[in-house]
């Protein structure tokens, strides 16, 4: 081991710029981040114009979360070849990953990017699900059809421009273009287009279609836990307490941490008047997620209904504290008093 190692460390002596680059992208293909910049600074000592160098050693540190660092290492390699897509692209994921204060910045590089290549879907893409995160649907959406009017295989963006419909209150919109998805994909599954077709279809006020949409989801990805809440819910809906009870359950099979499985079985059980029950999972969901209020308000309504006042007033102060503001809570409880 000793041995192969300095026969290593002999070859690295006697690289060449170009042979640490290499290393550098090996190593960066393997998600080694350290090892790769290292290498890139070595390749930089050899001959500091090389901007490949620059780029690979700030992806690298944005992928280790040093985002300052790394945007300076991007800027030095857009500036030694300002027309190099990749690198502008980069740029902009790094400024993006930083956090909202940056992302006038990256949606900066992702236009220079666009001009130099518009018929990148990928960057499309991009720039539209930044706008989507800025709330401006508006501006994804034309970014999310030009993605998919020049690919109509990037199924990602279905879902991005569907819920951007959703998000404008236009869920017709959002049935159709998932009905085009599913038609258009041998695989709808991979992309869980049925479960968004659902949703689309919820919104739509068709629940019976909705419901059918799920079912067709559970059937294709029987382990994708939405589809199996989504389900339950319509099912809870229709009063059909058993199917929803099992549809929560099987989440609860496939995940005994997903919170969500337990809040739903006790909304399900407090509904239908089985309260010690329904305290039961609700204690589940307040421990799994202790900081969410809307927990503790349900399982301060349990033991008011079940007589216990003093927790009841516990929780719900708790969930006061939370920012919830369960009103109806405190009005019924004040009623159970007198």
């Amino acid at each position: 081991m000793r041995k192969t190692a300095a026969v290593l460390a002999l070859l690295l002596l006697s690289a060449s710029a170009q042979d640490l680059l290499t290393l550098g992208d090996e190593f960066m293909r393997l998600g080694n981040w350290p090892v790769a910049i290292n290498y890139f600074e070595q390749a930089l000592k050899e001959n500091p114009s090389l901007g490949h160098a620059f780029y690979g050693k700030g992806l690298s540190l944005c992928e280790l979360e040093k985002f300052d660092e790394g945007i300076s290492a991007l800027a030095q390699a857009v500036q030694l070849e300002p027309r190099n897509v990749d690198y502008l692209y980069v740029a902009g994921v790094c400024h993006e990953w930083k956090g909202r204060d940056s992302w006038k910045q990256a949606e900066t590089y992702y236009l220079r990017a666009l001009q130099l290549a518009p018929n990148q879907v990928q960057l499309h893409h991009k720039l539209g699900s930044l706008y989507q995160h800025e709330g401006r649907c508006q501006d994804a959406i034309p970014e999310f059809k030009k993605a998919i009017a020049i690919n109509r295989d990037y199924f990602v963006s279905y879902n991005n421009l569907g819920s951007c419909w959703l998000s404008l209150n236009r869920p017709e919109e959002a049935v159709k273009l998932f009905q085009e998805a599913i038609a258009h994909t041998e695989y709808p599954g991979e992309y869980h287009f049925y479960h968004h077709l659902g949703i689309a279809l919820l919104a739509a006020g068709r629940r019976e279609e909705s419901k059918a949409a799920f079912v067709v989801e559970t059937a294709l990805t029987p382990d994708f836990l939405d589809a199996h809440l989504n389900l339950g819910n319509i099912y809870l809906l229709d009063r059909n307490y058993e199917r929803a009870s099992e549809e929560y359950q099987e989440v609860l099979f496939l995940d005994p941490k997903k919170a969500d499985g337990y809040f739903n079985l006790g909304q399900l059980y407090l509904s239908i008047g089985q309260t010690e029950l329904s305290k039961k999972y609700f204690e589940h969901y307040v421990q799994l997620e202790p900081d969410e209020g809307k927990g503790h308000y349900f399982l301060g309504l349990c033991h008011s209904k079940l007589g216990s006042q003093s927790k009841a007033w516990e929780e719900l102060n708790k969930s006061l504290e939370l920012g919830y503001h369960p009103e109806s809570l405190r009005e019924r409880m004040q009623k159970e008093k007198k």
